[in-house]
């Protein structure tokens, strides 16, 4: 069963308008290719709860299903762009 392994990347946000935010990208790798294979981006202003589910998350192996679930999560959560 092929594994993806997860790393978030927090991203500085200078923009004084989004102030309290949180963004940047969700990594995705697969077996031990040195590339990410896809990025999930998000951004919310949800701090706490996001920083609940990225301690969670961050540096976990998940199956395919399970990273279904997580893209969702972020979509449905995490993602507040404009």
């Amino acid at each position: 069963m092929k594994k993806y392994f997860l790393s978030f990347i927090e991203e500085a946000i200078f923009n004084p308008k989004y102030e309290g935010y949180r963004g940047g990208r969700l990594e995705v790798y697969v077996n031990d290719e040195p590339y990410a294979i896809e990025e999930i981006r998000f951004f919310t202003k949800n701090v706490e709860e996001f920083i609940e589910f990225r301690d969670k998350w961050d540096f976990q192996e998940v199956p395919a299903r399970k990273l279904k679930e997580i893209r969702q999560a972020i979509k449905e959560k995490f993602s507040e762009f404009e």
